[in-house]
């Protein structure tokens, strides 16, 4: 028996328990339970790490404006302040309004050049979806109610400002590819889209991290916008464990837009009383 609880050990253990459970969803039958059971058991784990302002949910999302991204395999989102729609209870035809949406998974065993791909541009369809605001110097921590208005300096930007964007991650089991071609499919990938669109970071469990990077200043950089490089590492306590570092950190640090999700999505104007009504007076 232990003296003391061990947390690094305990994370350790998880992350070798998600590998054995990925093998295990190979018994399914067909492709797509395969990959229902993996996703299934990162939005389980995820559940029950994170903080419980976030809930964690699969389906599509959507903007105010009439766009939806494609289905989507783990999305985190405000759970006390963002309203999800739901066809019949049914997962994955569920949507979820961007503005209450914090961060986003793709879930692959091994990726490929075309799960790469795939995984790539269906980010991209999420982070083109625009939150609504009324005022760009007013925003929004996760899991606020309250607005704050800040200084022309910390207007909201979904473009250039990381902290303002869906927070994008693609986890797999293991690269398919050996990392240098890896990462130059990634290069060649990445120069199709925007940067502000780039996914934020690739996770292998057992073979390790891709970032981008600023080599000049020596730091990593939240997505392609301010990079200048591609930076693959193993880390020494774990890929899982800096996932959930970093999913932590985005869910504390990460704004929206001050207009709650409600609002656009139930009644798109609530200001608006029909003129055509019936009075009588009291």
């Amino acid at each position: 028996m232990e003296v003391t609880f061990n947390s690094h050990e305990y994370f350790l253990h998880l992350a070798e328990d998600i590998i054995n459970n990925f093998s295990k969803a190979s018994r399914a039958t067909t492709p797509v339970l395969v990959g229902t059971a993996r996703e299934n058991e990162i939005r389980l784990k995820l559940e029950k790490l994170l903080p419980s302002k976030v809930a964690i949910a699969t389906g599509c999302i959507i903007d105010s404006y009439g766009k939806t991204s494609t289905q989507t395999d783990v999305i985190l989102y405000e759970r006390d302040q963002c309203p999800i729609f739901s066809i019949n209870d049914t997962p994955e035809a569920t949507y979820i309004p961007c503005e209450g949406v914090v961060a986003i998974g793709e879930i692959k065993s091994t990726l490929t050049a075309t799960d790469l791909k795939d995984s790539i541009n269906k980010i991209k369809r999420v982070k083109e979806l625009q939150r609504y605001s009324n005022n760009k110097l007013c925003w929004r921590k996760y899991g606020s109610a309250m607005a704050l208005e800040g200084a022309q300096s910390e207007i909201f930007d979904q473009i250039n400002n990381s902290k303002d964007q869906i927070y994008g991650f693609i986890l797999c089991q293991k690269f398919g590819l050996k990392i240098e071609t890896l990462l130059e499919k990634y290069k060649e990938l990445l120069n199709g889209i925007d940067d502000h669109l780039s996914p934020n970071m690739i996770i292998s469990l057992e073979d390790g991290i891709i970032l981008f990077m600023d080599k000049n200043n020596k730091k990593t950089c939240e997505n392609k916008v301010f990079a200048d490089s591609i930076y693959f590492f193993k880390h020494p306590e774990g890929e899982f464990q800096y996932l959930l570092t970093k999913l932590n950190h985005v869910i504390n640090t990460g704004r929206t837009t001050e207009v709650l999700p409600y609002e656009r999505y139930i009644l798109k104007n609530t200001q608006t009383i029909p003129g055509n009504g019936i009075y009588k007076d009291i």
